[in-house]
């Protein structure tokens, strides 16, 4: 296959939504083996030159380069169904995972509406994770969620598995066991995507800090802590 390279999701560690696929400068794409020209995609993938198939109704389009060992896009632009529904060509983003490579993830909600979770670059501090929502009529909104270790549990027995993980690296005090508040946040898989848990949140925290102090790290609250969490 002349100046063409497919990888499988196997070896560069995607999730099982995809194939990643890499073009020339001429824009001939092949998506899952097959070529398919820039008309039958009515131009989905224009000046792009590395596109995911996350679903039948999802893509994920970009700018190839390569760091630190992961794959990296910049800018990124998303599809619904052929239409461009989000563009990004201020931040970069990782998509075979710097932090982690369980990601990009793709979640169907229950109400057909798609989030699309991507590592974004956030150097010199902690990367995190973008979350695209993705309503079925093409509505968009983003946030910014922390890069969970994608291992499901029910942690506070409410019949709902939980990921949970921090948004930003807090500085450690002298001994080990005092520290900025740098919350644990908690989200749960409900409806097939994910939700803010506030209840298991502040049960976390005031486990480990004593008091829920609110969902944001604060430098200016110095307090001892437990660690309870890994």
């Amino acid at each position: 296959m002349k100046n063409y390279l497919i990888l499988s999701l196997s070896i560069i560690c995607f999730s099982s939504f995809g194939q990643i696929a890499y073009a020339n400068k001429q824009y001939s794409y092949y998506i899952d083996g097959v070529k398919v020209s820039a008309k039958d995609v009515n131009y989905l993938f224009y000046k792009a030159d590395t596109v995911i198939v996350l679903s039948d109704r999802i893509k994920l389009a970009g700018q190839f380069s390569h760091e630190f060992e992961a794959v990296s896009f910049k800018p990124i632009a998303v599809f619904l169904d052929s239409k461009e529904v989000f563009h990004d060509s201020l931040n970069e983003y990782w998509l075979t995972g710097l932090s982690s490579r369980q990601y990009p993830k793709l979640l169907n909600c229950s109400d057909g509406s798609f989030q699309l979770l991507v590592e974004v670059d956030e150097r010199p501090n902690q990367n995190e994770l973008r979350r695209i929502t993705i309503s079925k009529e093409g509505r968009v909104k983003t946030d910014n969620l922390p890069i969970f270790k994608w291992n499901p549990l029910d942690t506070d027995n409410d019949g709902k598995v939980e990921v949970e993980g921090i948004l930003t690296n807090g500085e450690t005090i002298s001994d080990g066991d005092t520290a900025y508040y740098n919350p644990t946040i908690v989200y749960e898989i409900s409806n097939q995507c994910l939700a803010l848990d506030r209840q298991a949140t502040r049960s976390v925290n005031k486990k480990i800090w004593g008091k829920f102090y609110g969902y944001l790290y604060n430098e200016k609250l110095l307090l001892p802590f437990k660690r309870l969490r890994h």
